[in-house]
């Protein structure tokens, strides 16, 4: 798909991967929905967008566990830019306390922000994209950890193995409907979500990830990647270090 002229909905748009893959596809010629919890950064993103483009970007306060939040996004990209034509499922978060630690629970707002809400976000897009006979692309953004085990955020790299088995689940949507659906999996990446990491784990953790540290700007040219190239569906689109980005490949899938 074209980014110039497209319209995009991007979640967890205020930081972090969210907010440089807006930048990127305004500067391409895309308008943006910016979903977001945090509203003083979202609407930070909006007036700087619309100052580099004007009518570029609009901010939509949004819980992406919560579906008229979710659905709210396709309403005002319908009323403000007449169509929609990419939906990143960015949203996500990441442990803060150590597994056996956890006395409160909260690896449950993991789990609904990182696997629950992508279930929800794509359900909607699908949706949304079949009753307006759309194609379209979708993309959801896991991680390196949901292809290989994290002992230290074991939470964590559930939800995003969740997410790139859900993704690789709608492969033949593409040729079917034209609605392509694509796994961003990147490597460490400087955002808040490895600060918050380093933060948990400490000063060993942060060394140990030097030399598998990927700029975001390159985990943005897999987001295009993922967008741009139409032979891409159900493809799980892998950013590290040592290789750039490529499609990991998975063995074969059986027949059943």
């Amino acid at each position: 798909m074209k980014v110039d002229g497209s319209v995009a909905i991007i979640t967890g748009a205020s930081s972090g991967f969210g907010l440089a893959l807006a930048d990127r596809l305004v500067g391409k010629g895309a308008k943006v929905v910016l979903g977001d919890i945090a509203e003083p950064a979202g609407k930070a993103l909006q007036d700087s967008l619309n100052k580099r483009r004007a009518d570029s970007a609009i901010f939509v306060k949004c819980d992406v566990t919560k579906k008229a939040d979710v659905v709210r996004l396709f309403d005002v990209a319908k009323e403000r830019f007449g169509q929609f034509d990419i939906v990143v499922n960015n949203a996500g978060i990441a442990e803060n306390k150590h597994f056996a630690a956890d006395h409160e629970d909260s690896w449950i707002k993991v789990v609904d922000i990182n696997l629950t809400a992508v279930i929800l976000g794509t359900r909607v897009a699908i949706t949304e994209f079949l009753s307006a006979k759309r194609k379209g692309v979708i993309l959801n953004t896991a991680s390196l950890a949901g292809l290989y085990p994290q002992p230290g955020q074991p939470v964590y790299a559930a939800t995003k193995g969740g997410v790139v088995h859900f993704t690789r689940s709608f492969n033949v949507l593409g040729a079917q409907k034209g609605i392509r659906v694509n796994a961003i999996c990147p490597s460490f990446s400087p955002t808040n979500i490895v600060k918050g990491a380093i933060e948990l784990h400490g000063q060993a953790f942060e060394k140990a990830i030097q030399k598998e540290l990927v700029p975001v700007e390159t985990v943005i040219d897999a987001f295009v990647k993922g967008i741009e190239d139409e032979t891409l569906a159900g493809a799980c689109i892998r950013v590290t270090a040592q290789n750039g980005i490529d499609v990991y490949r998975f063995r074969k899938t059986p027949k059943l």
